[in-house]
């Protein structure tokens, strides 16, 4: 009988130790504390330059259609964050395409990107903007009513594997006078004003996927040169890096060749593990506690046996 009273009580303590450990220690405030020292870091996103060759949108449109993606981002992603001055995002000119084929040059847009802390490039095309006639109402009382049609394709650049992590074709109509508030029943002319109404409702519908897309995607930094065995890295205080702070850092298991002669990178498994020891906002600076050669890899990660 006494054996079976002790054997009880032995289980019984096993079993509440089990639990205090398992669930009851991370309430305590220590590991509280502890979970607050690593803050959630924030994804830089850049943008590249949209081709706008036909000319069918001002550069001042333009320009307000980069800030309509910045601001319709912000509130849906507080962890997104672009490079701006004056409320204008840093907009990555130029050698977007390659002349010979007419796609986007990821390669040299990427390094941009990379050195700049860029996880991932916004990209996109308009390739016609019309007014059209369309019939719309309920069946038995359609009429043909003026409209404006957009069509053009969005992309998103991982910055670490070079594929797109989101693509989207576009093609959108918008009825005329509801472009406007109140609507109006003026003549429809594809002037700036018109424009404009129309690629901020677009925004509108975009911006959501990308955002969605992002927040599926892990926090990445990158590894840009090796001096005296001391590493610079592409984040800084902006993506909420702290000293001390330790990161994975990912190789290669090889790249896969487009048929326009693009690389895209296979991440491996993790080569080495770098210790923050140096942080400014845009940079910081990282000491190796193992692995060699770490410049060459792919990107560094939040380690995740923290």
């Amino acid at each position: 009988m006494k054996q079976s009273i002790c054997f009880l009580a032995c289980v019984f303590l096993v079993a509440n130790v089990f639990f205090y450990c398992s669930v009851g220690c991370t309430r305590h405030p220590f590991y509280s504390k502890k979970q607050d020292l690593m803050p959630e870091l924030k994804k830089k996103i850049g943008i590249a330059q949209f081709d706008n060759r036909l000319k069918l949108i001002s550069e001042p449109t333009m320009d307000k259609f980069y800030q309509n993606i910045v601001s319709d981002m912000n509130p849906l992603n507080p962890f997104v964050y672009f490079s701006t001055t004056d409320g204008q995002p840093e907009i990555l000119q130029k050698s977007s395409l390659l002349v010979s084929t007419d796609h986007v040059d990821r390669q040299a847009l990427i390094k941009t990107g990379k050195e700049k802390g860029y996880q991932a490039i916004i990209w996109g095309g308009i390739h016609d903007i019309s007014i059209v006639s369309k019939k719309s109402g309920f069946w038995g009382f359609r009429k043909e009513k003026t409209h404006v049609r957009i069509r053009g394709e969005f992309s998103l650049f991982d910055c670490e594997t070079h594929s797109k992590l989101w693509y989207a074709p576009v093609n959108e109509t918008y009825l005329f006078k509801t472009l406007f508030d109140p609507p109006v029943t003026r003549k429809a002319v594809l002037d700036d004003q018109t424009i404009e109404r129309v690629l901020a409702k677009l925004s509108q519908k975009i911006v959501p996927l990308m955002s969605d897309r992002l927040k599926k995607e892990p926090w990445k930094g990158f590894i840009l040169n090796n001096e005296g065995n001391v590493y610079l890295i592409s984040s800084g205080k902006q993506s909420g890096l702290l000293e001390n702070m330790i990161f994975d850092v990912i190789g290669s298991m090889g790249t896969l060749s487009g048929i326009y002669g693009q690389n895209y990178y296979i991440p491996g498994n993790p080569i080495g593990r770098v210790q923050i020891i140096d942080v400014d906002d845009h940079t910081s600076k990282a000491i190796p506690l193992y692995g060699n050669q770490l410049e060459n890899s792919i990107a560094i990660h939040e380690i995740m046996d923290k």
